[in-house]
């Protein structure tokens, strides 16, 4: 039986493989990695499987995998430049309340730019439906709230610029071009579907 210092949490095995947790444990739930899972539901991978897999993924994976590192980056830069934004008018006004709730589709949003970043070319207007569901809920949030137009095109184009410079400031785009021409138009198409959204709501 192996000890407790041969089995790796999720977020350990996948720190070690480079990976998302979502993405191990997509693997992981396909029989495609070794998993032991605990009395209490949580997952434990063997140190040697992981070792094994290590620098091994396909490059559909690493696609996922990139996708993964630029969302970290965004929401890093993100949170730094949030507090610039404390005195805009999107920003006046959120009680507790709201502020949890605009977190959760914060979540919702960067949730869907992974996968937008990691989808073929024929997943991503299907994507782009749920995005543009996202745009018009600013919408009717900014109307509940009393706020115009340009409040809501001041939120958007604050999530754009911080999403675009955390690509850019990648690593990985930056030793290959063809994967931040890729990120980039992925990041524009994304936000544009939101603004185009947003615009045709109050129109």
């Amino acid at each position: 039986m192996a000890s407790s210092s041969d089995l790796l949490s999720l977020s350990e095995a996948a720190t070690l493989l480079g990976v998302h947790p979502a993405t191990l444990r997509r693997w992981a739930d396909q029989g495609d990695v070794l998993v032991m899972v605990t009395p209490g539901g949580h997952r434990r991978f063997p140190r040697t499987e992981i070792e094994r897999l290590t620098g091994l993924a396909s490059p559909t994976d690493d696609d996922e995998t990139l996708a993964s590192l630029l969302v970290e980056r965004v929401l890093t830069r993100t949170r730094e430049r949030l507090p610039e934004q404390a005195g805009a008018g999107w920003m006046a006004g959120l009680d507790a309340g709201a502020r949890r709730e605009k977190r959760e589709t914060g979540r919702r949003l960067m949730e869907l730019l992974q996968a937008a970043l990691a989808a073929e070319a024929g997943e991503l207007p299907g994507l782009l439906d749920d995005v543009r569901d996202i745009g018009q809920a600013y919408t009717a949030d900014a109307r509940r709230r009393g706020l115009g137009l340009t409040d809501v095109l001041h939120a958007v184009t604050f999530f754009r610029d911080q999403t675009i410079d955390g690509v850019l400031a990648t690593d990985a785009v930056a030793t290959d071009r063809e994967a931040g021409r890729r990120a980039v138009q992925r990041v524009n198409a994304f936000f544009n579907a939101i603004l185009l959204a947003v615009a045709a709501d109050f129109a």
